[in-house]
C-alpha cells in the first residue's frame, strides 16, 4: 500500500507560496507523463474447423493501481467471466498477484461482475493476457452478446470478450486483429471499424462494439455505401447484399429524417446466420447492430425482417434517457418501436396495408401481454428471463408516444406534434444536455399541461392505466374500434384500427 505524506510538515510556508509550488510541481509532473496507452490483440483459435476461443493480449503503458473487470452475468451471455481462462498479469517487476472480488447478483439477467485488484501497484509496460472461451451452443436467447463459433470465425461483443481495465485516463487504444488461426481470405470488424484500429480513449468504450472475424460476407464488396457497410457469417437465409443495399437506403433515410449527428456517422451491420441454438435476437450498440438467427424453418419465405432492421438502426437517433438500468427502456426501446412502423410507411419502404397490420400487431400485443398493468420497476426483476414481459414497455410506450403525437396536435390545432417536442431536445442532448425523466415530464406538463406528470407516472413507470390512445393515434387513415382478444382461453378488451373511409393515402404519408 502507498502511504500518504502527513499533512502540516512543511514548517511556516505561506500557504499562497504552498499553493503555488504545488501547482507548479504538478504541471511538471503533467508535462513529464507521458499519456496512457492501451494496445490490444486478439487472436482466434480454431480447433477442428470451428474457432474454440480467442487469446488476448492487452499491453498498457500505465503506472500505479491497477483494477480488471468481467461480468460474471451479461444479457444473453451468462457465465461469461468463467469463460475468461489463464490470466496473467505481469509489469517491469515480474507477475503482479492479484485479489479477486465480485459484485452481487442482480435480478433479471442485468449485469455485475467480477474484479481483479493487484495487490501492488503497477509499472508499465503492463502485459495481460487471457484465453476468452467462446460459448458453447444451446442456452437462453435474448441479445447475441456472448461469443459464438459460427461458421469457420467467430462474433460477439467485446463486453464478453475483455477484461477491463479500470483506467478512463487511458488516452489511446490500439487493436490488432492477428488471423492466423483463421481461414485463408478472412478480415475481421468491430463496430468502431474494419481490421486494426486506432481509439481515441480507453478500452472500455469496446463495449459498446460488436465484432466479426472469419471468411466474412460483406455490402459493398468494398469501403461503404453513404457511411454504410454490413458485415455476415454463416449461411444466410435471405439474399444479403440485395437486403443490405436496401437497409442502406432506409439507414440514408433515416440520416435525413432526424435533425442530429450530423454529418451522418459510419454505420455497420452485422449478420450471424448460426446452425445451433439459441436462435434470434437484434441489439443495437455503437454506430451498429447485430441480428442473429438460424436456419429457415419449413415453409418460413427467404426475406429479411426489414422492420427489425429499420428498429435498430433507429436507436442511434433515439438514443437513451439518464434513468434507473431497464427502466430507461420505456424511453429507448418505446420511442424507437413507435418510429418502425411510422418511419418506413412515410418513407415509402412499406405500404400503408404494411403499417395498419403492424399497429394493430402492435396494439394486440400490448393488450394481451401478461405484464400489461405492472410496473416498470417489476418488469427489470423479471428481465431478460421472460422476453415478452421485458417488451412490454417496447409495446407500452408506443402506444404512448402514437397517442400523444395525437393529443399535441389536436391541442394545437395542427400546429405543434410529437417531433417539435422531440427535435430540440435530441439537438440539446448532443450538446451535452442532460435529458432524464424529470425533463420529460417538465417538457410534456409544458405542451399539455400538469395533469401529464400523473399521466406519465401512471401508465409507463406505474403501469395502474391501461393505454387507450385516441382514434386518430395512427394518423387520419386510420380509425380505432373496439376489439376482443384472447389469452390463454379468456377475452381481452382491447382495440384495432381500421382504415377510414374517403381519406387519401398522401394524407398518411404526409402526417
Amino acid at each position: 500500500m502507498v502511504k500518504r505524506a502527513a499533512a502540516g510538515t512543511t514548517g511556516r510556508m505561506d500557504v499562497q507560496a504552498k499553493m503555488i509550488l504545488g501547482a507548479g510541481a504538478l504541471a511538471l509532473l503533467t508535462a513529464a507523463a507521458p499519456p496512457e496507452e492501451a494496445a490490444i490483440t486478439f487472436r482466434p483459435v480454431s480447433e477442428n474447423g470451428a474457432v474454440a476461443a480467442i487469446d488476448v493480449t492487452m499491453t498498457l503503458e500505465i503506472d500505479g493501481a491497477l483494477k480488471l473487470d468481467a461480468p460474471i452475468v451479461y444479457p444473453g451471455a451468462p457465465g461469461t467471466a468463467d469463460r475468461m481462462r489463464n490470466i496473467t498479469v505481469t509489469d517491469k517487476e515480474g507477475a503482479v498477484p492479484l485479489t479477486i472480488s465480485e459484485d452481487p447478483p442482480v435480478p433479471g439477467g442485468f449485469p455485475y461482475f467480477r474484479h481483479w485488484q493487484a495487490n501492488r501497484p503497477v509499472s508499465g509496460p503492463v502485459r495481460v493476457t487471457w484465453r476468452a472461451l467462446v460459448t458453447a451452443p444451446g442456452g437462453a436467447g435474448g441479445p447475441a452478446f456472448g461469443i459464438r463459433a459460427v461458421d469457420r470465425g467467430v462474433v460477439g461483443a467485446g463486453s464478453t470478450l475483455l477484461l477491463l481495465p479500470d483506467r478512463p485516463s487511458i488516452a489511446t487504444t490500439r487493436v490488432h486483429w492477428d488471423l492466423s488461426g483463421l481461414p485463408s481470405g478472412s478480415i475481421a470488424a468491430m463496430s468502431h471499424g474494419d481490421g486494426d484500429l486506432v481509439l481515441s480513449g480507453p478500452p472500455s468504450q469496446l463495449t459498446q462494439s460488436w465484432f466479426m472475424a472469419g471468411p466474412l460476407g460483406r455490402f459493398p464488396a468494398a469501403g461503404q455505401s453513404d457511411g454504410f457497410s454490413a458485415y455476415w457469417l454463416g449461411t444466410p437465409t435471405f439474399d444479403a447484399p440485395a437486403e443490405m443495399a436496401w437497409t442502406a437506403r432506409a439507414h440514408s433515410y433515416l440520416a435525413q429524417h432526424f435533425p442530429h449527428l450530423k454529418p451522418t456517422q459510419p454505420y455497420r451491420v452485422f449478420l450471424q446466420f448460426r446452425e445451433q441454438p439459441p436462435f434470434g435476437g437484434a441489439t443495437a450498440l455503437h454506430q451498429s447492430f447485430m441480428l442473429a438467427r438460424g436456419p429457415l424453418r419449413e415453409g418460413e419465405e427467404r426475406a429479411a425482417p426489414r422492420l427489425t432492421l429499420f428498429h435498430e438502426m433507429i436507436h442511434m437517433w433515439v438514443g437513451g434517457i439518464e434513468a434507473p438500468v431497464g427502466v430507461s427502456s420505456w424511453f429507448s426501446e418505446g420511442l424507437t418501436t413507435y418510429y418502425q412502423n411510422l418511419l418506413p410507411m412515410k418513407g415509402g419502404f412499406i405500404s400503408l396495408d404494411d403499417y395498419g397490420r403492424e399497429i394493430n400487431e402492435l396494439a394486440e400485443s400490448y393488450y394481451t401481454n401478461k405484464a400489461r398493468n405492472w410496473s416498470a420497476e417489476a418488469i427489470t426483476k423479471v428481465g431478460f428471463t421472460d422476453e415478452e414481459i421485458r417488451h412490454l414497455p417496447y409495446r407500452r410506450s408506443a402506444l404512448y408516444f402514437a397517442d400523444l403525437d395525437a393529443r399535441i396536435r389536436a391541442a394545437s390545432k395542427g400546429k405543434r406534434d410529437l417531433e417539435t417536442l422531440l427535435f430540440p431536445m435530441f439537438l440539446a442532448r448532443e450538446r451535452g444536455e442532460t435529458f432524464d425523466q424529470a425533463r420529460w415530464i417538465a417538457m410534456v406538463t409544458a405542451e399539455l399541461g400538469p395533469q401529464e406528470k400523473a399521466r406519465f407516472q401512471r401508465l409507463i413507470l406505474d403501469g395502474a392505466d391501461t393505454i387507450e390512445p385516441r382514434s386518430d393515434a395512427f394518423g387520419p387513415c386510420f380509425r380505432r374500434e373496439a376489439a376482443t382478444f384472447t389469452r390463454d382461453g379468456k377475452a381481452v378488451a382491447g382495440y384495432r384500427w381500421v382504415r377510414a373511409a374517403g381519406v387519401a393515402d398522401e394524407r398518411c404519408i404526409e402526417r
